[in-house]
């Protein structure tokens, strides 16, 4: 997988300078806060080595920034608070691979989604014991705080959870046995296990509940349409496909993405 730079400084808050575009006074571009998760490798991560983030969501950001013609200052924060300052208008934009839900849209909007995804069950490597959700009852199941993963454990399993504010460390927890598996976004699910997780973790089961991946406004953002707008014209014209190539190695399945938020909101009322 290509290690693709996004050239941003990072800290609590970093400032990407953006060419807007058509051109005009720098003075005219608006300059929009955007919130991003610490890390969700491969969709966002700080590179110790360069100090800068990196990732399939940064790159799109920057894209979309790019064609629709607006700066970013970047703010690098826990999802919770993602969550949380959407929903408070905190932020202008928030992208950090947020699964589109009902629940989150009562309180923020949604672009269109831009990912498929979906929730993967991790156990250690000599565990014969769990071998999909339906054997997780009475055993220990780390997930992240405030994601759709914790709320499909509670919601569907009666196993004991345990959540971390970063997915990384539960991971560690599995590979360690002080928790019996990891229920977690397909991709970093498979990444994990393909890196740091070699020999130590595999999936087990079934990919659960299919998502799709959407970026936060708060509500009445002036921005949705545009950024909308910037989304389907990339997906027609070959960008997303580029950067989507970089970060996962083959061609996205753009077909099979919902065409509105509000198209996934409705399916998970079926």
């Amino acid at each position: 997988m290509k290690k693709k730079a996004a050239g941003l400084s990072t800290g609590i808050a970093a400032a990407a300078l953006l060419a807007a575009c058509g051109g005009g006074d720098e003075g005219d571009t608006p300059t929009y806060t955007v919130a991003t998760d610490s890390s969700y490798v491969p969709f966002e991560y700080l590179n110790e080595e360069t100090g800068e983030m990196e990732g399939f969501d940064i790159d799109l950001i920057n894209e979309i920034a790019d064609r629709v013609g607006f700066e970013i200052e970047l703010e690098v924060v826990e999802f919770d608070g993602i969550v949380s300052g959407m929903g408070t208008g905190r932020y202008d934009i928030g992208i950090a691979g947020m699964t589109i839900t009902a629940e989150r849209a009562e309180n923020f909007q949604f672009s269109r989604p831009y990912y498929l995804a979906g929730l993967q069950l991790a156990v250690a490597e000599d565990n014969d014991e769990i071998q999909s959700i339906d054997d997780v009852d009475d055993f220990n199941i780390a997930t992240r705080a405030a994601t759709t993963s914790e709320s499909y454990l509670q919601d569907n399993t009666d196993a004991e959870i345990t959540t971390f504010p970063d997915i990384v460390s539960a991971y560690q927890d599995v590979g360690a046995g002080r928790v019996d598996g990891v229920l977690y976004d397909v991709p970093n699910v498979l990444y994990y296990i393909d890196t740091e997780g070699v020999g130590e973790l595999k999936a087990v089961g079934d990919v659960l509940q299919g998502e799709e991946y959407g970026i936060a406004f708060p509500e009445d953002s002036e921005l949705v349409e545009d950024v909308n707008d910037a989304l389907n014209e990339m997906m027609e014209d070959g960008g997303y496909a580029e950067i989507y190539n970089e970060w996962f190695g083959d061609d996205p399945n753009v077909d099979e993405l919902s065409e509105t938020a509000e198209e996934v909101i409705e399916s998970q009322g079926e």
